[in-house]
């Protein structure tokens, strides 16, 4: 990788000139999805700072313009529309929830649009034949088999899935329905549970019922809160060994911090490295981008922090105006992409984005820890 992790000054104009790279984002910056969608932003904006500050490509510097579509599909489509056709983006970063990313997809596809780190690992969108789409991280199928072959390494048999009553949990039960089988192990329950979590206590007298040693979630962001919390004041008492996993997708680290110590010992799997491990050179490059941002470092700007690096990587191996086109066809060319122990896979199209995928817990403090 040839971004060094120094990091200089650089001044952005604010209007699009000769040697800029324009690229687009639209993100559900208000509405439910809000704080992870600016902490994605977060991190694209810092990595494309440090791009530039590095020198651009070849003298072009990126400059990322953002839109805000709340979540909902049209207005993602609409977004995507105008910053290509308008403001001349060759390139989109990906936006966020299964909705938006299959419409925008669908969109970018016809119009020969990349679209760089579509944020979700959700089957139903990955297996969508868009052309133009470039997953950068592990999906859900991958994250759900590494946890099904932890759970069956540690002799947990009895097996309960609770899962939303949503598009998104439909998605990731069928996810854990499939890794479990890989390792042989099938749900002796699975309890259904709204989406917006009002229920959470039902579904657990549903789990203490099957006489559960593990619980899988598939659920995402309150949903999830809501099971935990239910979770912590019954679960402890009557089935005292219980073990509760969920996918990347579950909780945010600050959804959890907010929970402290009722979120402890719940663990994840994760499609990224832990975002303050400064010895994998992928997360130093992260921080170095991010030494001036308050707060602690979360997955999400992590993952936001990949997309320019990527894009920066591939078009310095090709030596051709970036336009739509040879953007488009840069990325379709790249094959394997090694972002500092974090290798992407641009070349398979069959299971796109890295294969990586890793395990970690929540301590008493509701942070997460490996």
């Amino acid at each position: 990788m040839r971004i060094s992790f120094a990091l200089a000054a650089v001044a952005l104009s604010t209007g699009a000139l000769a040697e800029d790279i324009v690229i687009g984002q639209s993100l559900p910056l208000s509405g439910p999805s809000a704080a992870i969608a600016r902490e994605l932003q977060r991190g694209r904006e810092a990595c494309v700072q440090l791009v530039n500050a590095q020198g651009g490509i070849r003298g072009k510097t990126f400059k990322l313009l953002t839109r805000d579509d709340g979540g909902e599909p049209a207005k993602a489509v609409e977004a995507a529309r105008e910053l290509v056709q308008r403001e001349g983006a060759v390139a989109l970063f990906g936006s966020m929830g299964p909705g938006v990313n299959s419409a925008l997809l669908q969109w970018a596809g016809g119009a020969g649009a990349a679209v760089i780190g579509p944020y979700g690992g959700d089957i139903e969108v990955r297996n969508q034949d868009s052309g133009s789409a470039f997953f950068l991280t592990a999906n859900q199928s991958a994250e759900a088999e590494r946890l099904a072959s932890h759970v069956s390494s540690l002799g947990l048999s009895r097996v309960v899935i609770v899962h939303a009553q949503d598009r998104a949990g439909a998605a990731t039960l069928t996810a854990l329905e499939e890794g479990l089988g890989v390792s042989n192990v099938a749900p002796v329950a699975i309890v259904a549970v709204r989406g917006d979590g009002s229920d959470a206590s039902e579904a657990v007298q549903g789990v203490a019922a099957a006489k559960a040693q593990a619980v899988l979630l598939a659920t995402s962001g309150r949903t999830t809160i809501a099971v935990l919390k239910a979770l912590a004041t019954s679960e402890r008492g009557s089935l005292p060994l219980l073990q509760v996993y969920g996918l990347s997708s579950a909780a945010s680290p600050t959804e959890l911090l907010e929970l402290k110590n009722l979120a402890r010992g719940f663990s994840m799997t994760q499609v990224l490295p832990l975002p303050r491990d400064a010895r994998v050179p992928l997360v130093a490059t992260f921080l170095a981008a991010m030494r001036n941002a308050p707060g602690d470092r979360t997955y999400a700007e992590l993952e936001g922090c990949v997309a320019p690096l990527l894009l920066a990587e591939v078009l310095r191996r090709k030596p051709a105006e970036p336009t739509r086109a040879t953007v488009l066809q840069a990325l379709r060319a790249a094959a394997k992409v090694n972002l500092g122990g974090f290798e992407i896979d641009l070349g398979d199209r069959t299971r796109p984005g890295s294969r990586f995928t890793d395990i970690v817990f929540v301590g008493s403090d509701g942070r997460l820890l490996r």
